[in-house]
């Protein structure tokens, strides 16, 4: 209950902050069912469209079939090569862990489905996706990032230039810098989104942030400026008209008079507000406005009143408090006049024991032994009822050492994988310093130099210099790109989806991207590949498999060798080849090749960089995908890497 609470306001506030999806759940209800019947007639990018359109109906109703129907489109999407459907899908999917706080998946979407947006240069999906990862950033109270992104959002909106997308990112800033306490620059940001919605006239809006730029302006205590957007925000609400609006600034109004030492004025502002409150009705506005009239009453002298509208508030706010800890306090006067009771009943009996005794001398030894009798019977029990709490004690020290001994275990074992993952991240660590450092060397030496003696190089000087920060761009490139697959892969964050595709052909397209690189070292690329090979597994996965074993082949292979390509079906799986004539691995570095703790750290036939971060992906990428991946290897005379996936 508590997450589907959260989940609804976060709706109500994407509703107006990001676009207009106000639904009745019955009516998304009927409008989900009418959707859901197009979709046999629907194929194509206009399939994957109303997909989409399901999934956000189904935000109202079910998180679980939301997140379905948002896959199912990513899924034809990526079949249709349709880049605007994936990225769409993708923020669709990062909006139901949004709502469900799933932080993590929350960001891995929305950046996925930027990227997509970024490389078709489309603001409008950039201004959305950078928007949304500001408001988690807001959310999660990291208010630097958030307003990065926020900022980004805006510049991408106002590129694209829709006034109604402008707006909603206007309101997150103004929103952002209030809670920063930078109070001039969210008046800024809400003054701006008030003079965009002006022009469109809407009264909602209007009532909204009119009450909002009031609440800034009283937060500075400048009392005149908040009242005159307060009565603007009751002038829209009255067009509506809406009831809790209208309230709501008729209770601002009054707090503002409260504080501008105006009780007479106040007062009026509060009742009108109370009535209204108590007609919608809403508890929490009815529980505001005893809190103003207990100030009112306090402030103009009447302290009876004043300290029973106090009562009220302090009632209303903490009814379900309140009633458990009345019926606590019932049960425990139950228990007290028990308690009473028996005292007395049993004070009555010593008093007619005692009249007993006056009466009746003689039964005074009888009733000395009853009571030493009673006494020993009492004693025993004591004595019995120790000795079992002992042992009942006794078996739970044992069990708790048992417990110990156990989280004892585990914490040597944690330490033991502490340790392995330290290591890990040294050696992480060295790679990313070791081959960083080498391409922006290049390209920081090579550009300056052309930057600074562009007039005194020759043309054959400046296109080799130019080449060579290329090549820095490209190895620059190759590395991060590793890097942040191998950082997904470890973190957990990266998604593995299977689709049907032909291997042979990816292969192929991966040979012709690298047939350039080759070429200029004379190496021949030859593939001995079937006509076609289908596969079910994540293509995106097994391009990024197969371009870093040919790039590793071309780089570790002389000048005038060759590099082979095979792919065959063999025991139930399907196996790709890679073997090159270059200059073998070492004994002692194929050991350690697959492990990020060993070092293996060298450079190519050309002196190309190489921190072997590449294979390292490869296994992790491969095991993914549940395959295998394995070489053979003989120090100067070549080496072959293949990987098996299950058909």
């Amino acid at each position: 209950m508590q997450i589907a609470r959260h989940a609804l306001s976060l709706v109500c506030s994407l509703c107006f902050l990001l676009q207009p999806l106000y639904l009745h759940s019955n009516h998304a209800d009927t409008k989900t069912d009418s959707l859901i019947k197009l979709l046999p007639t629907e194929s194509g990018k206009g399939k994957v469209d109303l997909l989409l359109e399901i999934s956000q109906s189904r935000w109202f109703i079910s998180f679980e079939e939301s997140m379905d129907y948002a896959t199912m489109a990513y899924q034809l999407a990526a079949e249709l090569n349709y880049p605007e459907g994936k990225a769409d899908a993708l923020n669709r999917i990062g909006n139901v862990h949004y709502f469900l706080r799933n932080h993590t998946n929350v960001i891995d979407n929305y950046i996925m489905a930027l990227e997509i947006a970024d490389s078709l240069n489309d603001y409008r999906r950039m201004g959305v996706y950078l928007n949304n990862i500001g408001l988690l950033y807001r959310e999660l109270q990291q208010y630097d990032s958030s307003a990065i992104y926020l900022l980004r959002a805006l510049r991408a909106k106002e590129e694209y230039g829709d006034k109604e997308l402008i707006s909603s990112t206007l309101n997150n800033l103004g929103h952002l810098y209030r809670d920063k306490g930078r109070y001039n620059l969210s008046l800024e940001y809400f003054v701006r989104q008030l003079d965009i919605i002006e022009e469109t006239r809407e009264s909602r809006n209007l009532a909204i942030v009119h009450r909002q730029t009031g609440e800034v302006f009283h937060r500075q205590k400048r009392y005149n400026e908040s009242v005159r957007h307060f009565k603007s925000s009751l002038n829209y609400a009255a067009e509506i008209p809406d009831s809790f609006l209208i309230a709501l600034a008729h209770h601002l109004i009054g707090k503002s008079m409260l504080d501008m030492d105006k009780p007479e004025l106040a007062i009026e502002r509060i009742n009108k507000s109370m009535a209204l409150a108590a007609s919608v009705p809403s508890k929490s506005l009815i529980r505001n406005n005893y809190n103003l009239l207990y100030h009112y009453h306090k402030k103009t002298g009447d302290y009876k009143r004043s300290y029973d509208y106090l009562v009220r508030y302090s009632s209303l706010k903490d009814s379900l408090r309140t009633q458990y800890m009345a019926d606590q306090i019932k049960q425990l006067e139950g228990i007290f006049e028990t308690g009473k009771q028996n005292n007395r009943i049993e004070l009555l009996q010593k008093e007619n024991l005692i009249q007993d005794m006056q009466l009746n001398r003689q039964e005074n030894i009888k009733i000395s032994l009853i009571a030493l009798l009673i006494m020993l019977l009492i004693f025993m029990l004591i004595i019995a009822y120790r000795f079992r709490a002992i042992q009942l004690t006794n078996r739970l020290l044992k069990l708790k050492i048992a417990e110990l001994e156990k989280t004892n275990n585990k914490l040597r074992l944690s330490s033991v994988a502490l340790e392995q993952l330290n290591a890990t991240k040294n050696r992480f660590f060295s790679i990313i310093a070791h081959d960083l450092k080498n391409p922006f060397n290049a390209l920081l030496g090579f550009s300056e130099m052309i930057a600074s003696k562009f007039n005194e190089l020759k043309e054959e000087e400046i296109r080799e210099y130019i080449s060579i920060v290329h090549q820095s761009s490209q190895n620059l490139y190759k590395l991060l790109e590793n890097l942040l697959k191998w950082s997904a892969a470890q973190t957990g964050t990266m998604h593995y989806l299977p689709e049907q595709f032909d291997l042979i052909s990816l292969i192929h397209s991966e040979i012709s991207f690298y047939r350039m690189s080759a070429g200029r070292k004379q190496i021949n690329i030859s593939a001995e590949l079937p006509d076609e090979m289908i596969v079910n597994s994540d293509k995106l996965l097994l391009s990024s498999v197969i371009r870093n074993l040919i790039d590793n082949a071309i780089k570790f292979t002389p000048k005038g060798g060759s590099i082979d390509i095979t792919a065959k079906n063999k025991n139930g799986e399907v196996i790709v080849e890679v073997s090159d004539t270059g200059i073998g691995i070492p004994h002692d570095m194929q050991k350690k090749l697959f492990n990020i703790d060993g070092d293996i750290c060298r450079k190519g036939t050309n002196n190309e960089d190489g921190g072997g971060l590449g294979l390292i992906l490869c296994k992790e990428l491969i095991e993914k995908a549940g395959g295998r991946i394995s070489f053979e290897s003989d120090p100067g005379k070549g080496s072959t890497f293949w990987f098996a996936l299950p058909r």
